[in-house]
């Protein structure tokens, strides 16, 4: 049985009794841990939760202290099981790179211990990765680098190491490829973090991000803080490991893998050094005053109306009240009042700046002289715009972003002091052409159409399916203040799926609308015997724009442990019992990419084979199983009888 607790990866001691193997192993500089293993008659280790090795990492960064042996702990079985266990139910966890034997399909224990061995007698080798495009919204190609699965785990082992150590060391105005964090988070501390006033956006992006990551700089900037130079080696060797395109293998000068499992967050360690010049230098920079000095003419104005109120004459107060809202009670123009925001969600970046545009300019021009001169990167000039806040719309993560312009209106303040509180409020809204071409998905010519692809599905299946567009879309843009205006959009799609629906069964609109309208929406009840019956609905949502600031939440000093070294998988694993015919010993696990593949005919056989129905049974994408009854299932010869209880 495999040896999953002992640190030095060696075979487990002793005749069958139960001993203690006390260890102590400087695995990080100043953090020696004592480790107990305990070993069962069957020789089971109870495995060192990831979890732990992971704290003492978390506590090092929030101490600012360097991390060293980081190789040590990339090469531990339970880090690397904890690595397969976050990477296993990943539907590209099973695309294969240029190996095509070196896939997730049969993982064993026996292969993790390999894997650690390999690493251990520095003896693992990076391959190129297999070079594939993906059609972008523009019709250009993006490029993909697909690993083999046995460089996948080592990447994602190396991904849990760094990311908990880096994470606490993250600028807080960071939002991409961060836990805890998302387009939702950044979008909130705009509207949210005092960004009320901004008089201009700057909205920035990195050229080819991923493709211009320079490999010595980000090699220096790891080197800050890892002192471990076998851990470096394989970062470099990953880098330079190049990529496989129609045969041809073709070198990597600089750039991390898009598609790999690390590289967004080697893009954010990287990225990271920008966070740190805007927030170090740029902001106190271009940051000073207290608050703005008073408009003379508008307390000019004020001094007037106080007089005419005194002596009665209402329609001249008035008067002047109106003139007084034209203008703003303090000087826009103060030169010693300043203020700039930032935010990042990935390769794009958004400031809000409040003076002048010329001073915009210069602040846009010293952030592309710092990519250009120390991250050797490019700004985007056709991306990276300046706008002016009060007349147009910024666009970040494809939101339109603005500031509302309400002179008239007057809201009373904690004080009870009427203000244009309003007036400079930030807007975030759903774009009209995001609006427009979901519209042109769902109509011709103005007119809802059928989708044909969709009318052999069932009938609840295509209800879902619209449902679950709809809400999805609906999901991203719930904090947007037009965001009722996806009603238009509903309207289409309800009659687009009735369409559909009247396809299906030959019939017309009006006889699908009579049968599964409820209320304004189009539902399907598919009653099961014994349980609950199964309801798909379309039309039901309340498109409302929600105001929660969940942004507070996210603090960078606040983090959750996402690991979990003894799942359900892992147990199953640990078991070292075939789950088809009982078999105990060199146990795998078979895996499939979708669900709905295991209901496909099997070699012509109308019948599911047994361990199909077992798999459907579970609802899971992963059998436990012998080598025999594996290879089996591969030639389409299983046909066994015996089902073992989990």
């Amino acid at each position: 049985m495999w040896n999953a607790g002992l640190p030095n990866g060696r075979e487990s001691y002793g005749n069958g009794v139960l001993i203690v193997v006390r260890v102590m192993e400087n695995m990080i500089q100043g953090e020696g841990e004592q480790v107990r293993y305990f070993m069962s008659e069957k020789k089971e280790s109870v495995m060192l939760e990831a979890s732990k090795y992971l704290e003492i990492v978390r506590k090092r960064a929030v101490k600012s202290q360097g991390l060293e042996r980081v190789y040590r702990l990339i090469r531990k079985k339970d880090i690397l099981l904890q690595a397969y266990i976050n990477l296993y139910s990943n539907e590209g966890a099973n695309t294969p790179g240029i190996d095509s034997d070196d896939v997730i399909d049969g993982m064993s224990l026996k292969k993790i211990e390999t894997l650690s061995e390999k690493l251990r007698a520095g003896i693992f080798k990076w391959k190129p990765v297999k070079r594939i495009y993906i059609a972008k919204k523009d019709g250009r190609q993006r490029p993909l680098g697909i690993p083999n699965w046995s460089k996948k785990l080592v990447q994602e082992a190396m991904r849990i190491i760094l990311e908990e150590y880096y994470e606490p060391k993250f600028s807080n105005n960071s939002h991409g490829f961060r836990r805890n964090r998302g387009c939702h988070t950044a979008l909130n501390q705009i509207a949210y973090k005092k960004w009320t006033g901004v008089k201009w956006f700057i909205e920035g992006d990195v050229k080819s991000c991923f493709d211009n990551i320079n490999h010595e700089k980000l090699l220096q900037i790891l080197s800050k803080d890892i002192k471990d130079s076998r851990f470096l080696k394989l970062v470099r060797e990953m880098l330079k490991s190049g990529y496989m395109e129609n045969w041809k293998f073709n070198p990597n000068y600089s750039g991390t893998i898009q598609g790999g499992v690390i590289s967004p967050l080697l893009s954010n360690i990287y990225l990271n050094e920008l966070d740190k010049f805007i927030e170090e230098k740029l902001i106190p920079k271009y940051t000073r005053g207290k608050k703005r000095e008073k408009n003379i003419e508008y307390y000019r104005l004020a001094n007037h109306r106080h007089k005419a109120k005194k002596v009665g004459d209402k329609e001249e107060a008035k008067a002047i009240l109106k003139s007084m809202m034209k203008i703003p009670i303090s000087d826009t123009h103060d030169p010693n009042f300043r203020r700039l925001k930032y935010i990042r969600y990935a390769d794009d970046f958004l400031l809000g700046f409040i003076g002048p545009k010329e001073e915009a300019i210069k602040i846009k021009e010293e952030i592309a002289n710092f990519l250009r001169n120390e991250l050797k990167m490019e700004l985007s000039m056709d991306k990276t715009l300046i706008t002016n806040v009060s007349q147009e719309k910024a666009r970040f993560l494809n939101y339109e972003i603005t500031a509302r312009v309400i002179n008239h209106k007057q809201t009373k303040g904690k004080n009870g002091v009427k203000q244009r509180s309003i007036n400079g409020c930030i807007q975030l809204r759903m774009p009209k052409d995001v609006l427009r071409n979901w519209i042109r998905r769902f109509t011709r010519k103005g007119k809802p159409l059928h989708r044909s692809e969709l009318v052999n599905l069932s009938d609840y299946d295509i209800v879902r399916k619209y449902d679950s567009e709809f809400r999805g879309l609906y999901n991203y843009y719930m904090f947007a203040v037009n965001v009722s205006k996806m009603n238009e959009l509903n309207y289409y799609m309800a009659y687009s799926l009735a369409k559909t629906l009247a396809c299906k069964h030959k019939t017309g609109v009006s006889k699908i609308w009579r049968k599964y309208r409820t209320g304004n929406a189009i539902e399907v009840v598919v009653p099961r015997e014994g349980k609950n019956s199964l309801i798909a609905t379309f039309g039901a949502m309340n498109l409302k724009r929600r105001k929660e600031n969940f942004s507070s939440k996210h603090q960078e000093d606040k983090f959750m442990t996402v690991y979990n070294s003894r799942s359900e998988l892992l147990k199953r694993m640990l078991a070292d019992k075939c789950e088809l015919c009982g078999k105990e010993g060199e146990i795998e696990i078979h895996h499939i990419k979708k669900m709905s593949d295991l209901k496909r005919k099997y070699n012509g056989k109308k019948e599911i084979p047994e361990w199909k129905e077992r798999m459907i049974a579970v609802n899971r994408k992963t059998l436990i199983v012998c080598r025999d009854c594996h290879n089996l299932i591969h030639s389409g010869k299983y046909d066994g009888t015996k089902l073992t209880k989990v």
